[in-house]
């Protein structure tokens, strides 16, 4: 399992790279205009599945499961595109 994590750490940007200030809430870390571009590109036009990825993301302690969570539920998203980029730096900045 480490092999895998170790390879996909290599290939994603947003594993390696500083998120910012720490923050309580994913909410806090999303500005307005990311989050209109996240419901959009990531959450097909869906405020609730939105809502609700963030609410799971919240009580979530490590980026593993965070990401398990993520790729299980949105099988459709590219992991190395920039606006995931972007989502997951906002979610490092809650789970670090």
């Amino acid at each position: 399992k480490q092999a895998v994590i170790d390879a996909l750490t290599a290939r994603q940007a947003w594993r390696k790279d500083m998120p910012g200030a720490p923050v309580r809430d994913i909410r806090s870390a999303i500005s307005l205009n990311d989050r209109v571009l996240f419901i959009n590109g990531l959450f097909d036009e869906d405020p609730a599945a939105f809502q609700e990825a963030l609410t799971a993301l919240n009580q979530m302690s490590t980026l593993d499961d965070a990401v398990e969570y993520l790729a299980s539920g949105h099988p459709a998203w590219d992991f190395e595109s920039e606006i995931v980029y972007r989502f997951m730096m906002a979610l490092r900045r809650k789970i670090s």
